[in-house]
This record gives structure tokens, C-alpha cells and sequence, in this order.
């Protein structure tokens, strides 16, 4: 099922975790991906074989540079993925300038200009084009760093602005909000008592893998399946957000 046959992409935060899933299945869906992630390192080794264009990059020095090396070196793209983002381990009374700067630099304003430059190029093309950001279930509820919160909840009002601004060039922006998804950074339920709060705290029962947000990407980057869809925000959580959980003991 080649959906994406002839088509570049460009995933940023694609070394791992839900930005490696995302690049997996685009390319298998057909697509040639421009894997963008500023660890070189993981990038070789996350992607080695055809279909796959590694793109070292840090999205925080210039992310509109970043767009017009890819279009001169690659030509055009039709899809963006914006997956990549920060976060720091601080509370609002603690929170330096410095880790404020930094997430705000990786999750807000890097993605902006990277996307304008972009769609700028798919405007100019008159082709259409689709672009999803991944939020987070925080840009709705607290999880006690309001940084990293008011980043997402700033990612999720910018799809709405784009897909009202954008939509009359046959330009469709969409979101999704993941809610706990296993990576390098969050490990798999292992223990019986980490078993055991997933399935109290999340109503499907378990935490979520890249491939869970892969999967609602790559509808929402289709023409065939979500022609129609525009401005749309899709939780992906197991059902996690029916409920306040952040501060919930482990």
C-alpha cells in the first residue's frame, strides 16, 4: 500500500523514537524521507538503506535556513512531519532562562520557520501539500512543567492559524497529542507494578509505541483518507486523557 509513491517528506526529530516510526512507515508507504535530527550518530544508525535521506540539523539555530538547504538540495516536498521536541525537568519557579529559551527555540520556533519556508515553496508550486505537528496531551493538562506545556498548547493553536491561512492553497495542517509512548527516554512497563499503574492510570491498558502515532500521521497525511480534514487535533493516549494523571504516583 504505496500512498505516498513519488512524494518527499521531511520528519524532523527522526533518530528515534516516534520520529523514527513515522519515517519507517513513510517509507514504506512509498515515500522518499528527509530524516532531519541533529544526532548524527543515531541518524546512520537508525537509517541505511533506500528511502531514507539522513539530514543532520539542529532546528534551534535557524529552522528557515534549514528549509531552503533541503529545497535546494532535494527539490520539492509535499509532506512535513514536525515531530521533534524538548523538554526540561523544571517547575515554573525553578525554570531557567536558558532551559525556557531551549524549548521554546526546538518545539515552537525552529518548526515555525522551517514550516513557512516550506509551505512558501508548496504555495509557490500551487501542488497542495499536507503538514502535521506532533503536540502533546500537555498542551491541555498541566504536567508540571509549564514550559514544555505552554510550548505544545502554542504548536496546537499554530495548526489551527495554518489550516485557516494555508487552506485555500489546498495546503491541509493537522496535529496529533500523544500521551505516553514507550522511547528512549520513557521504557516499556517491564515490572509488575509499572503493568500495573498503566493499567490503572490509562483505559487501554498500556503505554503507547512510535508506531501508534506513526499510524494516525500517515492517515493524516493522506489524501486518500483524510482529504477533508483540516485544523484537527487527534489525541492518541489509549483514552489517558480522560482523566488528570500527571502528578499520580507511581
Amino acid at each position: 500500500m504505496e500512498w505516498f509513491s513519488g512524494r518527499n517528506a521531511v520528519v524532523t526529530g527522526a533518530a528515534q523514537g516516534i520520529g523514527r516510526g513515522i519515517t519507517e512507515l513513510l517509507v514504506s508507504q512509498g515515500a522518499s524521507v528527509i530524516a532531519v535530527d541533529r544526532d548524527d550518530q543515531a541518524l546512520q544508525q537508525a537509517f541505511a538503506g533506500d528511502g531514507v535521506i539522513p539530514w543532520t540539523a539542529d532546528l534551534r539555530r535557524d529552522g528557515a535556513a534549514l528549509a531552503r538547504e533541503i529545497l535546494n538540495s532535494q527539490g520539492e516536498v509535499d509532506l512535513l512531519v514536525n515531530n521533534v521536541g524538548v523538554d526540561r525537568p523544571s517547575r515554573f519557579l525553578e525554570l531557567e532562562q536558558e532551559e525556557f529559551d531551549a524549548v521554546f527555540q526546538t518545539n515552537l520556533r525552529g518548526p515555525w520557520f522551517l514550516t513557512r519556508e516550506l509551505a512558501r515553496a508548496m504555495v509557490e508550486r500551487a501542488g497542495g501539500g499536507s503538514i502535521v505537528f506532533v503536540s502533546s496531551l500537555h498542551d491541555t493538562f498541566p504536567r508540571g512543567h509549564p514550559h514544555y506545556s505552554a510550548s505544545k498548547a502554542a504548536v496546537t493553536m499554530l495548526v489551527r492559524e495554518l489550516a485557516e491561512e494555508l487552506g485555500p492553497y489546498g495546503i491541509r495542517v493537522n496535529s496529533v497529542s500523544p500521551g505516553v509512548i514507550v522511547s528512549a527516554h520513557v521504557p516499556a512497563d517491564k515490572s509488575d507494578d509499572a503493568q500495573i499503574r498503566s493499567r490503572r492510570l490509562i483505559p487501554l491498558g498500556r503505554k503507547g509505541e512510535p508506531i501508534d502515532i506513526a499510524r494516525i500521521v500517515s492517515v493524516l497525511l493522506s489524501e486518500q483518507w483524510s482529504s477533508y480534514v483540516t485544523g484537527a487535533n487527534i489525541r492518541v493516549d489509549g483514552g489517558l486523557g480522560a482523566h488528570s494523571w500527571s502528578f499520580d504516583e507511581p
